[in-house]
């Protein structure tokens, strides 16, 4: 199974990044073949739509699962529709931490958005 976490660099002790169409990374990790692969988030600059974008690139790379902090309407919308399992981050703060307590059976899955739709990237 390949999960995807949302990271601020690369690897599994990454520090997790507390959003996820927004994040500046994913670390995938293959828990068949322990194979860690970053990649960096297309996405995070588009001006709207880059939660469903992030899922998007994130089944592109092959990923079966995603645990991420909060998701919106279009990232849960673009999930349903690739046929991904998504879990609620808890407050690790590592990628190997989020990956152990996946593996553990401690997350909870993502069963509607947890926050409202956003209006696209917020200039300062």
């Amino acid at each position: 199974m390949k999960v995807a976490v949302c990271a601020k660099t690369d690897g599994l002790e990454s520090n997790v990044d507390d959003r996820f169409g927004r994040c500046e990374n994913y670390v995938i990790f293959d828990t068949n073949t322990k194979e860690v692969k970053t990649i960096a988030n297309e996405a995070k600059d588009q001006p709207s739509g880059a939660g469903g974008q992030a899922v998007r690139l994130l089944h592109t790379n092959g990923a079966e699962v995603i645990v991420a902090p909060e998701l919106g309407p279009k990232a849960v919308k673009a999930i349903e529709a690739f046929e991904i399992k998504a879990y609620r981050m808890d407050s690790s703060e590592t990628v190997q931490q989020v990956i152990d307590s996946l593996l553990a059976g401690t997350l909870t899955l993502f069963d509607s958005p947890s926050v409202e739709s956003h209006r696209g990237l917020r200039k300062a």
